[in-house]
């Protein structure tokens, strides 16, 4: 590491003005032995390079207003084109079929038990596992058909 000493010399080295290192000072460029009135501040080169350095870095990487809107933008128009893909399914156009699969498959569940009781009434526990397997079958099936719960819903009230 090189030592400078004076702003004049590390400003010659950065090609800056005088006046932009007290700036950068303030900013938190670093001095490695802080001056006073007539005696000049010293400065060591690598630790003003790495500071100026990841000052730009900083610089670049930073969002502007612009870039967020810009960034928001380009998702909205990602998102508008998988749906369009049929990739993106909004969950306001699911959420009302979903619910209305899970209403429709409690119900039907509900219904099942005076059937299911008289069924098994006297059988066998063979008889009455399949009783149960056909019974839980179809309550699945009734949750995997969920695009068309709503129509079963109004088919069923009708």
């Amino acid at each position: 590491m090189t030592r400078i000493v004076g702003q004049e010399q590390i400003a010659e080295v950065f090609g800056v003005a005088p006046k932009t290192i007290v700036e950068w000072q303030e900013a938190g460029f670093p001095i490695a032995l802080r001056g006073s009135p007539g005696i000049p501040s010293e400065y060591e080169s690598q630790p003003c390079i790495n500071w100026l350095v990841d000052r730009e870095v900083k610089k670049v990487q930073a969002e502007t207003p612009r870039d967020r809107l810009f960034r928001l933008q380009a998702d909205a128009l990602e998102l508008d084109a998988a749906e369009k893909k049929g990739v993106l399914v909004r969950a306001d156009s699911i959420e009302p079929r979903l619910r209305a699969a899970v209403v429709s498959a409690r119900e039907f569940l509900l219904r099942l038990a005076g059937p299911l009781a008289a069924q098994m009434d006297g059988a066998d526990r063979k008889k009455r596992e399949v009783v149960l397997r056909e019974a839980f079958d179809a309550f699945l099936r009734k949750l995997a058909n969920w695009r068309n719960a709503e129509d079963d819903a109004e088919h069923d009230n009708a």
